[in-house]
């Protein structure tokens, strides 16, 4: 009897040990800083940007009139996303990686008929970030944001770039020129507005003929090319009145991504957190 009782324990240990090779601390804070990541929609939800864009009336390439156009998801493909985690001591360097499906609907005239146009396409969303191992070990094992960059987001077969955006606001007393979105910034240290504070953006690309926007807080604004320089940009944008983390994203289309059924959809966003302060 004693002597089963033996073999019973050993085997029960002989089992916890084998658990906890499986289950190590490492992958277990790697499971933890995942889940904190894909719970956390403030600062990575890769679906935000989809909705309906106007474009003003207007003679196009192949189209006589465009009248309307709007990107959804496309629900038959489902999000996919790749969290990549490297762990070095108290510190934690993060890649995410997500590919959307979605579809750019095109209402246009063409000869005196309707047109519907519809492109399918795939968005590659990144994003980097830093996480520190310093709070309270019940929350997600004591990890928490230190350090995240903007969003980039691309297409498979992507032309059109963001080389640089300018970001001025009179009231806030900010003038800045972001060139690289990948750049990895504190928590504390994003960008911060004041409330209703009006803001002038100008959006350096590779296009002189794109189509660029602004999406913030559900809104899109298109932005005006300018009349001399190729490839740049113009819009104005009044930011949130009520104080927050919210973001705000710079897109730039082709223009045959608009205006012609036979180019396939190319785009480019460059996006950031932004903190309105009173």
């Amino acid at each position: 009897m004693k002597r089963s009782v033996v073999l019973s324990v050993s085997f029960i240990l002989l089992i916890a040990f084998f658990a906890g090779c499986s289950i190590s601390p490492t992958n277990s804070d790697k499971s933890a800083i995942e889940d904190l990541i894909l719970t956390d929609a403030t600062w990575f939800n890769a679906d935000s940007h989809y909705g309906e864009e106007t474009l003003p009336t207007t003679i196009m390439t192949q189209f006589d009139q465009i009248f309307l156009w709007y990107r959804t998801r496309d629900t038959s493909q489902s999000i996919t996303r790749e969290i990549n985690v490297n762990i070095s001591g108290d510190s934690a360097y993060v890649t995410v990686i997500g590919h959307i499906p979605g579809i750019l609907h095109i209402y246009g005239n063409l000869n005196g008929d309707t047109v519907i146009v519809e492109k399918q396409f795939t968005d590659i969303w990144t994003r980097s970030a830093i996480f520190k191992k310093d709070t309270v070990s019940t929350y997600h094992r004591g990890w928490r944001l230190y350090a995240i960059s903007g969003t980039e987001i691309t297409t498979d077969s992507n032309n059109v770039q963001i080389d640089s955006v300018r970001i001025t606001l009179q009231n806030t007393g900010l003038d800045t020129l972001i060139t690289d979105v990948t750049n990895l910034v504190k928590r504390e240290d994003i960008i911060k507005v004041k409330p209703g504070d009006h803001a002038n953006i100008t959006i350096y690309t590779n296009e002189s003929d794109a189509f660029a926007f602004l999406h913030s807080h559900m809104w899109r604004w298109r932005f005006q090319k300018d009349s001399t320089i190729a490839g740049v940009y113009h819009g104005s944008w009044t930011t949130p009145h009520n104080p927050g983390i919210y973001r705000v994203g710079f897109d730039v289309l082709s223009n045959g991504t608009l205006t012609d059924d036979s180019i396939p959809y190319d785009a480019n966003l460059w996006g950031f957190h932004y903190l309105v302060n009173p």
